[in-house]
């Protein structure tokens, strides 16, 4: 096999050699150096670009750089020009994904396998389609097929241990994950969820080493940033989280349980202004969920707003019981209504259970003070 610099050199003797250039393009792509990729494919002539070959190159340099709509342009008009292939339906199926368009995704990807042998790259994609909608048993089924076809493929065995983990499967998502990274150290789903599963079980060195993992070789993986976000918020650091779960929602922006991170780390640098958007954009998202309700509660109490503040903490609890951010906004109900003893009382179980961020205190009434306070602390006097 040439090397890259002889390809280069043959390039530079045979410019209009329009599979040399794919060849030298594709080389570049594997190291991930996609603008000297497609540096070399705009070098050709511009009638030789619309070759097939160089506009199925050009589409994976959309698809990289998050320009969805144009690869899938270009991708269906080759399908429109006969150039049907595996990979092209692929293709056009991730960029349908990643744009939402998950009923579109799963009709092409369906497909491309009624009109091509299956691969595990496709099964793989037809999981990833499933889990966002999500169905969890056809997700499962996706990835047996995939893995029955490549039984030591690393990426289905990731997001395989994944799909326990947004199933609800603990047990099963970290034997899962333990498995896929004693073989393949660095595979993203599986850190995903070995880190998720550590920050639940307040694990944080471990939830940020695998967090890490994952952030060294994808910047910009939404679960990642969050998950990494959340351990420095736990652990107090907020200034270094901040631009962290800001990064987070703005890569994942579907993700409820991002905002709400990022609002509860907006509450504790007492910015009320900010934490209110961030839980009117999870509510934007769904309606449904207590954290989005309860939060809203938390910064129209502060605000002095009771009746707002009373009618949101009524639904968050309503919706669930057990919600933090609904049960912190009781505290500051009762304390408000004078029932000091029951609020610290309630303030004291929150800390019991480890539910507030860097209240470690024996005092309950102590620690409900300075977390008010330093709730508070951004507020512009009314």
């Amino acid at each position: 096999m040439p090397s890259l610099g002889r390809l280069k050199e043959f390039l530079a003797q045979d410019p209009g050699n329009v599979e040399l250039a794919c060849e030298l393009a594709d080389r570049y792509f594997a190291t991930g150096d996609f603008v000297a990729g497609r540096s070399v494919l705009e070098g050709l002539p511009k009638e030789l670009q619309q070759q097939p070959g160089v506009q199925f190159r050009m589409a994976r340099l959309d698809l990289t750089g998050g320009d969805y709509g144009r690869a899938e342009h270009r991708l269906r008009r080759l399908l429109e020009e006969g150039h049907d292939s595996p990979a092209i339906g692929h293709d056009l199926a991730f960029c349908l994904l990643c744009q939402r368009r998950l009923e579109e995704a799963s009709d092409v990807v369906v497909g491309t396998l009624s009109r091509h042998e299956a691969s595990p790259e496709l099964r793989i994609l037809q999981a990833r389609v499933a889990l966002m909608k999500p169905d969890h048993a056809q997700a499962e089924q996706a990835l047996a097929r995939a893995l029955e076809l490549d039984p030591d493929n690393a990426t289905a065995l990731g997001l395989r241990a994944l799909g326990w983990l947004d199933a609800g499967q603990a047990a099963a998502a970290l034997e899962a994950a333990t498995a896929c990274l004693s073989r393949y150290p660095d595979q993203h789903e599986a850190l995903l969820a070995a880190g998720t599963l550590a920050l639940w079980r307040a694990d944080r060195p471990a939830a940020e080493t695998f967090f890490s993992r994952a952030l060294a070789r994808f910047p910009n993986s939404g679960r990642a940033l969050s998950g990494m976000g959340q351990v420095l918020m736990l652990e107090g650091r907020l200034d270094e989280a901040r631009p962290v779960l800001e990064h987070a929602v703005a890569t994942m922006p579907e993700h409820i349980g991002s905002w709400h991170a990022l609002g509860w780390l907006q509450l504790l640098q007492g910015n009320l202004e900010a934490a209110a958007q961030s839980y009117r954009s999870a509510c934007e998202l769904d309606r449904n969920f207590a954290e989005s309700h309860g939060g809203l509660a938390v910064v129209a109490l502060l605000e002095g707003r009771q009746g707002d503040g009373l009618a949101s903490m009524t639904r968050a609890l309503k919706l669930d019981p057990h919600c933090i951010s609904g049960r912190y906004a009781k505290t500051l109900w009762l304390e408000s209504q004078g029932e000091l003893e029951q609020s610290s009382a309630l303030f004291a179980e929150l800390m019991g259970e480890g539910a507030l961020p860097g209240m470690t205190g024996t005092d309950a009434g102590v620690m409900a003070r300075a977390l008010k306070s330093r709730m508070l602390s951004g507020r512009t006097p009314r």
